[in-house]
């Protein structure tokens, strides 16, 4: 399966050259913490200036870990009460004057499970002196289930639109990658909530996303290829997608998931897993012009 969907990729990113926007992407540092193996997410801090969080694929322990812009590990926080089931991806929400992060156990390859979760908690601020071991209390933590209205998917990319306050998860393995919105309540009973199918990306085998911290920028990877949108006034995320792409540079990375802009909006970030122990890099992007 996976060498077809590589192939439709490989010929989707021949289409067009990169746009001069960014620069070529430089490893800024090399991932040393050996329990960060199979870094699925990223996503820039919002209380920790240059620093970004990150986090495992599935079979890992409910822990999200703090690299800085070298790559070197900062801190590493555990969730109380949680199962990590399949972890694909980390964003990034600012409501009241405070920062949550949103971490989504959204992954399913067989496509089995009619239950999606994202968990929801107050972004910690460390101290940078020393690396951080601690834990986020099950209290402090909010669940919110999730169930796709046209049946499961796998997917591998969440971001929270500041604009309109919703979640967007973008499916993987389709020819056609589905986006999926969905309003996270402020007075959450648990109930099981409904991601709505609102557009079609032109793209497939999608592993990772961001938005910028305005809303106004869109990234979007899959294994090969790195798509931007610039966002027009008044557009929603799913209008925004439907346009065509501008393909950004991209240094191609041994299983390569995760994407996040700079927080100063200076750049976007890139990161690997490191199958069959190949060197995991961090990888930034330099803006050209505005």
């Amino acid at each position: 399966m996976i060498l077809p969907i590589m192939l439709i990729a490989l010929f989707c990113a021949n289409q067009q050259e990169p746009q001069r926007i960014f620069a070529p992407g430089k490893p800024t540092g090399t991932l040393s913490h050996t329990a960060i193996h199979e870094a699925s997410g990223l996503v820039a801090s919002a209380v920790n200036p240059r620093w970004f969080w990150t986090h495992n694929d599935s079979g890992d322990k409910a822990r999200i870990f703090l690299i800085d812009d070298s790559a070197r590990h900062r801190a590493t926080f555990y969730l109380e009460g949680v199962k990590a089931r399949d972890w694909e991806d980390i964003a990034m929400m600012e409501q009241g004057g405070r920062n949550y992060l949103l971490v989504g156990d959204i992954g399913d390859n067989r496509k089995q499970y009619p239950y999606v979760t994202v968990h929801l908690f107050e972004e910690p601020l460390v101290d940078g002196e020393a690396t951080t071991i601690d834990t986020i209390p099950k209290g402090g933590i909010k669940h919110f289930i999730f169930t796709y209205e046209d049946g499961p998917r796998d997917a591998e990319s969440l971001i929270f639109d500041p604009v309109d306050s919703a979640i967007y998860i973008i499916s993987k393995r389709e020819l056609e990658a589905g986006i999926y919105r969905a309003k996270l309540p402020e007075r959450y009973t648990g109930d099981t909530l409904t991601l709505k199918c609102v557009g079609k990306l032109p793209h497939t085998f999608i592993t990772g996303a961001d938005i910028s911290p305005d809303g106004s920028e869109i990234l979007v990877k899959n294994l090969l290829d790195v798509y931007y949108w610039k966002r027009r006034p008044g557009e929603t995320v799913a209008t925004a997608l439907q346009r065509p792409a501008v393909r950004l540079p991209y240094v191609p990375e041994p299983q390569g998931e995760a994407i996040a802009f700079a927080r100063d909006g200076s750049g976007y970030y890139t990161l690997s897993e490191s199958p069959l122990g190949l060197t995991s890099r961090l990888y930034f992007y330099k803006r050209l012009t505005e």
